[in-house]
């Protein structure tokens, strides 16, 4: 159960995303928090991550207040990272606000191994790193013709690199059938069996190539 309800919010988009690494449908609080949890789907160095997390207790001012971070996310080499999201405007506007609870969180996980704390804003976020994951998320688990998985594999392991457009007019010249390897494609993209620079703008004139015995994939850094 999240450490603090998600309340009504008539100024930020509210609602519930799917997702394998948090078990079923995970709440979040405003369009930005969503797009982070895009990201955290997407890396492949993430186990888990929960929404809502943890309260953390704190004194100002002579006053007991408390203050839950919006994920904690678990990595595969067991680590442990609680973040923030905040749009940089509002960081700047409510620093005075938000830097005792900031505190209060990084003074608590002190004696926590592998644990720490970080704020993700707007900045670091909404990048054509997340547009292009958005875009490919959807096929990560889509069924795919393994002919054709096996086509496009064959055709990538002969040359150092081609682009979408032109693999698409070596796997057949019938459109209806191009339209299919393409979806082949973004399934094998999604899964990292072929390699694009997914950190800059996607398009049918991007590179795509094929590492042998390569498991390295794009990773949302902490």
């Amino acid at each position: 159960m999240p450490a603090r309800k998600i309340p009504l919010n008539y100024r930020n988009i509210t609602g519930y995303v799917q997702s394998d690494k948090s078990g079923d449908y995970t709440n979040f609080e405003s369009s930005l928090e969503r797009d982070a949890l895009i990201l955290a789907e997407y890396d492949e160095n993430i186990l888990s991550f929960k929404t809502q997390p943890r309260r953390f207790d704190y004194e100002i001012e002579g006053k007991q207040r408390h203050y839950t971070p919006d994920i904690l996310i678990s990595y595969k080499d067991g680590s442990h990272l609680y973040v923030e999201v905040k749009y940089r405007s509002d960081l700047k506007q409510n620093w005075r606000t938000l830097k005792p609870k900031f505190k209060a969180a990084i003074h608590s996980i002190r004696s926590e191994p592998n644990t720490r704390f970080k704020i993700w804003t707007d900045i670091e976020i909404r990048t054509p790193y997340l547009k292009n994951v958005s875009f490919l998320l959807p096929y990560k688990k889509r069924s795919v013709d393994e002919y054709q998985v096996k086509t496009i594999h064959k055709i990538l392991s002969r040359m150092d690199f081609i682009t979408p457009k032109d693999l698409l007019s070596l796997c057949s010249k019938d459109m209806l059938t191009q339209a299919e390897f393409l979806n082949t494609l973004w399934h094998c993209i999604a899964n990292r069996l072929v390699k694009v620079d997914i950190f800059n703008p996607m398009t049918m004139d991007s590179p795509i190539w094929v590492e042998q015995d390569s498991t390295e994939g794009a990773s949302y850094e902490k």
